[in-house]
C-alpha cells in the first residue's frame, strides 16, 4: 500500500497541517538538523502540529560532508530524541553536494563519517535511519550498494526509480493545500516500514 507525504523545511514558512492532513497528505518528514549546531526553527512545532492531526512524521539531517559524523549525529539525536513510541518514523539522513563544503573528501574517508553517523543515530533513537542520495552525490560517490542495508529514500523525477526504494521522492514542485509555493511530494510502500 502507497501513502503519500511531504518533505518540508523552514522554507515553506507557515504550514496549516489540518488542510495539508486533509489533501490526503499522511506522512511528512521535516528538516531538524544541519551540520554539527544547526536546527531547523520550525522543526519541533511542525512535528508537534502534524502528530496532533495523526500524520506519521520523520526528521531529516542535511549532512556536512567535511564534519564529524559523530558530531553530526549526537546534534540529530538530541534533536528528534527517542523515536519508539506514536507515529514517529525514523531519522533520515540527506546527503548532497550543494552547500556542504568547498573541496568534499575522498570517497572512502565520506563513506566512513556516513556509516558512524547512521550507526549512532541508530543506537540513540532506537530506530534504523533512512538515507537519501541526491543524484549528483550517488553519481560522484556511489553509495547506494554499500548502504543498501538501509532504507532508501530515492529522488526520481522522470518516473519510478531504477533502484530499490521505500520512499520515491517524485516531484519537487508539488501542490498541497495549506502550504504557500511548491512543495516536495513523496511516496512510501507502507508494507516495507520495519520495527527496528
Amino acid at each position: 500500500m502507497r501513502h503519500l507525504g511531504i518533505d518540508a523545511s523552514h522554507h515553506q514558512g507557515a504550514i496549516d497541517w489540518q488542510a495539508v492532513a486533509g489533501d490526503g497528505i499522511s506522512f511528512a518528514y521535516l528538516k531538524a538538523t544541519e551540520g554539527t549546531s544547526y536546527t531547523d526553527p520550525t522543526f519541533a512545532r511542525h512535528r508537534a502540529e502534524a502528530l496532533d492531526l495523526g500524520l506519521r512524521v520523520g526528521g531529516y539531517h542535511y549532512f556536512q560532508l567535511c564534519s564529524s559524523g559523530a558530531e553530526q549525529a549526537a546534534h540529530f539525536a538530541a534533536v528528534l530524541g527517542d523515536l519508539r513510541a506514536g507515529n514517529l518514523l525514523p531519522g533520515a539522513v540527506d546527503l548532497e553536494l550543494a552547500g556542504s563544503c568547498p573541496r568534499p573528501p575522498p570517497r572512502d574517508v565520506l563513506l566512513t563519517e556516513v556509516r558512524t553517523f547512521l550507526d549512532e543515530v541508530e543506537a540513540a533513537t532506537g530506530k534504523q535511519p533512512v538515507v537519501y542520495l541526491f543524484p549528483e552525490l550517488e553519481a560522484r560517490y556511489g553509495f547506494a550498494d554499500e548502504l543498501g542495508d538501509h532504507r532508501q529514500w530515492v529522488r526520481s523525477l522522470d518516473g519510478r526509480p531504477d533502484r530499490a526504494w521505500w520512499i520515491w521522492q517524485r516531484t519537487d514542485s508539488g501542490t498541497v493545500a495549506g502550504i504557500a509555493g511548491p512543495v516536495d511530494v513523496n511516496v512510501m510502500w507502507s508494507r516495507e516500514v520495519p520495527a527496528r
